[in-house]
């Protein structure tokens, strides 16, 4: 009788562990299961996500009539869900009515290849907004268009050939900016426009009013070839006034050892050299002397070849920002960049100031 309970007993223990394991594993491969299939979830989620082909279209077709690029040269680089505060999609001016309602909606990234610009936009692309850039601002479609035919006259190749590159606001004076020696401007500020466009080969900068009625080349600044396409000078990054009594000064810098070399001709014909880098910081040395008839002609080479219309561009390869040199210039109240390896296929005007500095520095 005590042998039967006994192996009764056994018997259940048996039976308990057994039924104990087999409910472990379960549940670890339930966990398991639940584990892999978070991801597997989350994967197909993020698959499901497509932005509906009508409002990449949308997007696509309004950037590329505002620059005047076909439609086929654009590319969605990314996009994701949004919810916008209001009707204005979180983008309305101080003086905007927007609906006080959240609106669901897109925002799409948008590039040519070598700039961005971003979308916010509803469910559909009905209403669509673009996002204002820092460096960029987009012409109004009525003075891009005026300007665009104004261009492809003047310039005599086919509006459909033209890329506006660049675009920032200006006050301008009565000559819309434009300085040419012996002309009286009138004094006013003249709210306008610069736009810098380019053709294939060869780039423009165009000033104009800010209705674009008044619309005029910057002959100096423009006609750069060889692909090269100015740019304007961050704000940031525009070097202070010269000293009073400098009236040119260049200044190389940008390469990987961090030295800068700054050459510097002051009104009484001395022009010396300032050599730093990160831990060397040299003594101004002279390297020559000027007569006041050579000053007086370097000073009719500036007022000649215009140089106060380069002011604030910059003419620089993508070598210039894999750390190659780049050269600043300035003189007139203005400020030029331009990398040494594009030398040739800067403006003329440009190109002789270049020269006739050298000649002084030789």
């Amino acid at each position: 009788m005590y042998t039967t309970q006994k192996t009764f007993k056994s018997s259940r223990q048996v039976i308990t562990v057994a039924l104990t394991g087999l409910l472990l594993i379960s549940s670890a491969a339930v966990s398991r299961q639940s584990a892999l299939s978070a991801p597997l979830k989350a994967e197909v989620a993020q698959q499901s996500l497509q932005l509906p082909q009508s409002v990449e279209q949308k997007v696509r077709q309004d950037l590329a009539q505002r620059l005047n690029v076909p439609v086929q040269d654009l590319k969605i680089a990314s996009f994701s869900r949004e919810t916008w505060p209001d009707g204005c999609l979180g983008l309305g001016g101080p003086a905007e009515g927007c609906l006080l309602a959240q609106v669901a909606g897109w925002r799409v990234e948008v590039t040519d290849g070598q700039q961005t610009w971003v979308y916010r936009t509803d469910k559909t692309a009905n209403a669509l907004r673009l996002e204002p850039q820092s460096n960029t601002v987009v012409l109004p479609s009525a003075v891009r268009q005026r300007l665009i035919r104004r261009v492809a006259r003047e310039i005599r190749i086919p509006a459909s050939r033209l890329r506006i590159a660049e675009v920032k606001s200006a006050v301008w004076d009565g000559c819309l900016g434009i300085f040419k020696p012996g002309q009286a401007c009138t004094r006013i500020a003249l709210q306008g426009w610069q736009a810098i466009l380019t053709g294939g080969d060869r780039s423009w900068v165009y000033h104009l009013d800010q209705s674009g009625s008044r619309i005029a080349q910057n002959p100096t600044a423009s006609g750069s070839r060889g692909g090269l396409v100015p740019s304007f000078i961050p704000e940031q990054n525009i070097i202070p006034t010269l000293e009073p009594n400098v009236i040119f000064q260049s200044t190389i810098s940008g390469d990987l050892s961090g030295k800068v070399t700054q050459t510097s001709l002051t009104a009484d014909g001395v022009i010396t050299r300032l050599v730093t880098a990160p831990n060397i910081r040299s003594r101004p040395v002279v390297l020559k002397r000027l007569t006041e008839q050579q000053v007086q002609q370097f000073q009719q080479v500036l007022q000649n070849q215009r140089f106060s219309n380069l002011n604030a561009l910059r003419y620089l390869s993508s070598a210039a920002f894999a750390d190659y040199p780049t050269t600043t210039l300035q003189a007139m109240g203005s400020t030029v960049q331009y990398i040494d390896l594009e030398k040739d296929n800067l403006p003329e005007a440009l190109r002789q100031v270049i020269q006739s500095w050298e000649k002084q520095e030789k």
